[in-house]
């Protein structure tokens, strides 16, 4: 039995021993593990990309039949192969990490609510060395840095000498390169995305924070380091929790479904398109921070706490270069979300963008770094906030969409008959119903030949209304409009990308990555999710019944397929959309992490961004 406790809204700390005791403490049940198959397996029936995973072909080679799996998977159940609770939930987080689609995913249950962690961060940075040759070096390296947990850890630890070893370049982590360990943890780990060099950025993070509800945590032993100086350390997890950790009755407690009829219907377009992302909120920059990190001139116009997800500030330069390239004053606007919260959230959203706007600006960067996404609709109308030709014809952002049909649709479809608002891009106009846009199109995805929808777009008029008789003072030429990504922009943030960079209307400059490698402006740009709640309301509507956990684990898929333009057949996930440059950076903002460390790392960032970019235009006129 677990002897851990942790009192209510404390966050507690354990050695890595007794927290992993506590979660193989919990009980297989038989009952728990059938019910989450048979969600699962009953929501893929709606996944988008079932046929294709059987083979995507380049440019990411995956082969899965994820239905065959889950089948053997109720065997091993059957067949009493789970010892634990962990041993069958592990299974089921190893297999949907096959897709790498943050989309699709899946968390244990609440009851595993603890967290693995290491006394320091990665602080990874290009140190250029001249070259006998003459030519110049620019391998990163990665040294270590002071985490959010360094203190913890030394009250468990005291006799750690980590305190002595911030700043001291790591050469090997478990006999590994330092590469090489982070990149293969990643390939097996993580979820954001198909690109490896994407993969690899969020992995920085995520390799020394390992939630056991996100991740699979087994098998865990210590950090071998081995340092420039050729002295190795060992380095032990130890762990946080909070109240709950291993108790079957935190597992088992079910949440009650969410009321969709109860959204708001302002915006009625969006309320079958989104579903919130499981995926944690990007760590907001430090407002006094961003202040005083830079003797840059930077005039604040929305602070950075700001709750509706868009801050900006005008920074003035200066210089031969700036004077030729025209510029004097730079907006930066970084926007961390496109899911703002609350009942005013969109107009809030939408505010804060037309201060931004209304400001004086010669050139913007736009900061999506971490964005995870939110209401397509929002982010379109922000490209046509900031592009002139969106602008005037919003169907220049119109994306095609479909999903598959399944036994679960096909009763949807011939009891409700809904168009859900559908657009038909070739007319332009609704369609007439559910049956018009529903029964379309017999294709072949990854070699197995299936029925889709027809083609459809969003119907996204009631967000194009606002911000009420607001138009934008100025539109940018697509040099002067910079999109600045870590690729982990995904979802509606993929939109927000791809779309411009498929027209040549904005330059992309992406930031990290594998530096020997070439990574994507954006992950998961799948569509839009569903999960089980929505399931079941579907089915409901349909005279039909949906199966339900048993436990209060998390699960979405990729419901609704968007296709790239500029490879009208090919899904958008699978098109690499490549920046028109890099920045060697990767002081990614992340809850192991001091704020205002990484919020200096970005404002350092934005200065060297606002400066190279000048120069390009500068070189160019």
């Amino acid at each position: 039995d677990c002897t851990l406790e942790c009192p209510i809204d404390e966050t507690c700390y354990a050695n890595a021993a007794d927290a992993l005791e506590c979660l193989n403490s919990i009980p297989f049940n038989k009952d728990w593990a059938t019910a989450t198959v048979d969600v699962i397996s009953q929501s893929l029936e709606n996944y988008g990309f079932l046929a294709l995973y059987h083979n995507t072909g380049p440019p990411y080679i995956t082969s899965v039949d994820i239905a065959k799996e889950l089948s053997k998977t109720q065997q091993m159940i059957d067949n009493g192969d789970f010892a634990t609770d962990i041993d069958f939930q592990e299974h089921i987080q190893d297999l949907i990490q096959l897709t790498q689609d943050a989309h699709t995913r899946y968390q244990k249950p609440v009851c595993y609510n603890a967290v693995f962690l290491q006394p320091f961060a990665f602080d990874l940075r290009v140190v250029e060395v001249d070259q006998q040759s003459g030519s110049v070096a620019e391998e990163p390296k990665a040294f270590l840095m002071r985490s959010a947990y360094t203190d913890q850890y030394l009250e468990m630890f005291p006799d750690s000498p980590i305190t002595n070893l911030f700043g001291q370049e790591i050469i090997l982590i478990n006999g590994l390169e330092f590469t090489t360990e982070i990149t293969n943890w990643a390939d097996s780990h993580e979820t954001r995305s198909n690109n490896r060099g994407v993969r690899f950025n969020t992995a920085l993070r995520s390799y020394l924070f390992r939630s056991a509800i996100q991740y699979n945590v087994r098998p865990l032993e210590s950090l071998k380091l081995t340092l420039a100086d050729g002295n190795t350390y060992n380095f032990e997890w130890f762990a946080s929790y909070t109240t709950g950790i291993a108790n079957t009755t935190y597992c088992a407690a079910i949440e009650p479904n969410t009321d969709l009829t109860s959204r708001s219907r302002i915006f009625p377009s969006i309320n079958r398109t989104h579903h919130p992302e499981l995926l944690d909120p990007p760590i907001p920059l430090v407002h006094k921070v961003l202040r005083t990190a830079t003797p840059a001139e930077r005039e604040v116009i929305v602070p950075s706490d700001s709750p509706y997800a868009v801050s900006c500030f005008t920074q003035k330069v200066h210089g031969e270069d700036a004077d030729k390239a025209d510029i004097s004053n730079v907006l930066v606007m970084k926007v961390a979300s496109f899911a703002p919260p609350g009942a005013t959230g969109f107009k809030g959203f939408l505010d804060n963008v037309e201060q931004c706007l209304s400001s004086e600006y010669d050139m913007m960067v736009i900061d999506v770094m971490q964005n995870g996404g939110g209401i397509v609709c929002l982010g379109l109308r922000l490209l046509e906030l900031l592009i002139e030709d969106y602008y005037n014809d919003h169907t220049l952002v119109q994306m095609n969409y479909d999903f598959p049909h399944s036994p679960l649709m096909d009763a949807y479809i011939n009891t409700v008959n809904s168009n859900e608002g559908y657009i038909n891009k070739e007319t332009g106009e609704t369609y007439v119903d559910g049956k018009a846009y529903y029964y379309g199109r017999n294709v072949t995805m990854g070699g197995v030949e299936h029925q889709r929808t027809n083609y459809f777009a969003l119907d996204c008029s009631d967000i194009e209304k606002l911000p009420l008789t607001f138009k934008p003072k100025k539109f940018l030429t697509p040099d002067k409009l910079i999109i600045l990504t870590d690729g982990l922009c995904g979802s509606t943030c993929a939109c927000f990308t791809k779309i411009p960079q498929e027209h040549n209307k904005a330059t992309l400059i992406g930031v990290g990555g594998l530096w020997e490698e070439s990574m994507d402006v954006s992950s998961f740009a799948g569509g839009f999710v569903s999960n089980p709640d929505y399931m079941a309301e579907i089915a409901e509507e349909s005279g039909l019944e949906f199966p339900k956990f048993l436990t209060n684990q998390h699960w979405q898929f990729d419901w609704a397929i968007w296709y790239s333009e500029k490879f009208p057949t090919r899904p958008a996930q699978f098109v690499v959309t490549e920046p028109d440059y890099r920045e060697a950076f990767w002081g990614f903002p992340h809850a192991s992490v001091d704020a205002d460390t990484t919020t200096a790392m970005v404002s350092s960032l934005y200065d060297r961004v606002i400066e190279s970019s000048i120069q390009r235009l500068a070189n160019e006129e």
